[in-house]
């Protein structure tokens, strides 16, 4: 089968620039000497994290338990749940915990107390990460307050948790404008962990966590050197990269390995619309720190040297469909016609499909599943 004989929309994985982005970041970690850890949210795809266990990753990092409990079953055994854990998850934990190490994560007192009131002895503590902002000011302890000390001691004192280490997540590199700034987060973020790391110790020796934990894409991909206690590091988005990552500059749009076959629906002068709306593109505006334009993808001229149309602007979205403003009317598209398009945010595109059509050139050549989804449980 061929691309074009596909339904549209359709989710294309180019195999070949899936392998390289794999075995490039795998490699620059080894050099590194620290643990690997993919962020699977990215994909959510079980084919895809055993491509990255088989080139070197130390276990996986989740961003749902449904993503935990999906992986569990296919034999991955060592989880981390990068998401600050709630007290009405723990069942869930729990179950997820008979098939495979879990790891969660804490940024509150509060939580740990209501977990030691909820959680039942087990035989083995529940492992914890304590979560650090390293200035993305999303989730997070300020590793400079005394609350920083105060919530890893009360883990440690816990009867049911087990203090494992120290994570963050510089997800405000996404937002900056130059690579110069993305290596003064990356570095900032590696000086922060080191520093509360030391301040732990000077509190309690005991206290030095196992795992300092840090990563996102951008600042692992502009990282020359990582500094020494720091002992995993967790990028998602380099399977695929995406539009955003190509226009900051950490990746080559060639490089970009997964894109969405899109048909016009409807052809006029001055406006195309197609059917890649919402559900299929999201509604992520990509970098519009850097980009003046506020556009929904980009529509590709020519897929092997990655060059985009200087005529289609995908300048709306409505939940199927998408509005296009044609630039020069001298190229104009036909209804019927497919498209192929490089979205802004891969991560959230690889989650509004089921499955991954796998291509080597124009071929198809295999159909993967993604593990999309939620928990839901019975009601009695």
């Amino acid at each position: 089968m061929r691309i074009e004989d596909l339904p549209t929309p359709a989710l294309l994985l180019d195999k070949e620039r899936l392998h390289s982005n794999i075995e490039g970041m795998a490699k620059k970690i080894r050099e590194f000497g620290v643990a690997l850890r993919p962020h699977i949210k990215t994909h959510k795809c079980i084919n895809i994290a055993e491509i990255q266990r088989e080139k070197g990753a130390e276990g996986i990092t989740v961003s749902s338990l449904f993503e935990a409990k999906k992986f569990a079953e296919a034999g991955f055994r060592d989880i981390s749940y990068a998401v600050p854990l709630t007290p009405n998850k723990i069942q869930l934990v729990n179950e997820i915990r008979e098939k495979t190490k879990l790891t969660v994560l804490l940024d509150s007192s509060i939580i740990v107390q209501k977990l030691d009131n909820k959680q039942e002895e087990t035989k083995e503590k529940l492992p914890v990460m304590v979560k650090i902002d390293c200035g993305y000011h999303r989730s997070g302890v300020d590793p400079t307050a005394p609350e920083a000390i105060h919530l890893v001691k009360k883990i440690d004192q816990s009867k049911n948790l087990k203090f494992e280490g120290i994570m963050t997540h510089a997800g405000h590199s996404y937002y900056a404008t130059s690579l110069h700034e993305i290596q003064q987060i990356a570095i900032q973020e590696q000086q922060i962990m080191i520093d509360f790391a030391q301040r732990l110790k000077k509190e309690d020796a005991n206290l030095y966590p196992e795992v300092i934990s840090i990563g996102s894409t951008p600042t692992i991909a502009v990282t020359d050197e990582i500094k020494e206690g720091i002992t995993e590091v967790r990028p998602g988005n380099y399977v695929f990269y995406d539009y955003t990552q190509g226009d900051l500059g950490t990746c080559d749009f060639v490089d970009c390995a997964l894109t969405v076959a899109s048909s016009v629906l409807s052809s006029f002068p001055t406006r195309l619309v197609l059917d890649a709306g919402a559900t299929t593109l999201s509604k992520d505006l990509g970098p519009t720190q850097i980009n003046q334009g506020e556009y929904y993808g980009q529509v590709i001229d020519d897929y092997e040297s990655m060059s985009f149309s200087d005529s289609i602007r995908i300048t709306s979205l409505s939940q199927e469909h998408g509005k296009c403003l044609l630039v020069r009317k001298d190229l104009v598209p036909e209804a019927g016609e497919m498209l192929r398009i490089l979205p802004n945010h891969s991560c959230l595109t690889a989650n509004l499909f089921d499955y991954y059509y796998v291509v080597e050139k124009e071929n198809v050549v295999d159909r993967w599943k993604i593990q999309r989804g939620h928990f839901t449980i019975p009601i009695e």
